[in-house]
């Protein structure tokens, strides 16, 4: 009889400590928003909308570096359905890059996109992005030359390499817009930023773009992120 009473005692003790429920990703309860020691993180898309078949850019920072732990990616329809989720490193400099393509998963629609710095104290950060294969960006079909000038890959893939500086780069793409060559979405410009840099990943899409290695429409959503960010400034 002793041993019956220890023995369901012992187990009410064990049912007490276990968890109850799944935490999915580490998105499964919502952590301290409050808590200084936290990790958290910060991300953009390059752009709020796409067309189906596009590749959408996530760049940001976290707070603080660990080497142990690894920052998760996750795209949410807008039902919260599970489409993709992915592992992404960080640099010791706390930033970070990772492309998800468009491709069959994904239908027009809403989605969310959520990002987590390891599962311990660490702060989910939360955005969303538009799917509408209706309003893709194009390059101008109309105009007397449908092709983008050579001149324009020769300068993209001379500022890729660093022969020319930032300026020039930006003065050729200007005009490649003002002449009707290139058609931008309406884009919101971002303030002018203040430290004036363009990320690393804009001159390889177009050192990407000037080898051929990537399409024109995948070269103008680099375009539309500087608009964004204010390092382009295009005049209506």
């Amino acid at each position: 009889m002793k041993f019956q009473i220890f023995f369901i005692l012992a187990t009410l003790s064990l049912i007490a400590i276990i968890p109850l429920g799944g935490n999915a990703f580490g998105y499964g309860s919502a952590p301290v928003q409050s808590s200084s020691n936290n990790f958290t993180v910060e991300f953009t898309s390059d752009k709020e909308s796409y067309a189906l078949g596009e590749s959408v850019v996530f760049t940001g920072n976290v707070n603080k570096f660990d080497e142990d732990r690894s920052l998760r990616i996750t795209i949410f329809d807008e039902n919260q359905n599970l489409i993709v989720t992915k592992k992404t490193v960080v640099d010791p400099d706390t930033s970070f890059s990772h492309t998800f393509s468009l491709n069959e998963k994904f239908d027009d629609g809403k989605y969310i996109v959520k990002a987590q710095y390891g599962n311990k104290k660490s702060t989910i950060e939360i955005i969303s992005f538009m799917i509408n294969s209706e309003n893709p960006i194009s390059v101008n079909q109309e105009s007397s030359s449908s092709e983008i000038p050579g001149w324009i890959k020769n300068n993209a893939g001379w500022w890729a390499e660093g022969a020319i500086d930032d300026r020039s780069f930006v003065e050729g793409i200007q005009f490649l817009i003002k002449g009707g060559l290139m058609k931008i979405p309406v884009t919101e410009q971002g303030e002018v930023a203040q430290d004036n840099q363009i990320p690393d990943w804009i001159k390889n899409n177009a050192g990407w773009w000037a080898a051929g290695q990537i399409d024109d429409r995948s070269f103008v959503e680099g375009i539309q992120f500087l608009i964004k960010q204010g390092l382009m400034k295009i005049s209506n």
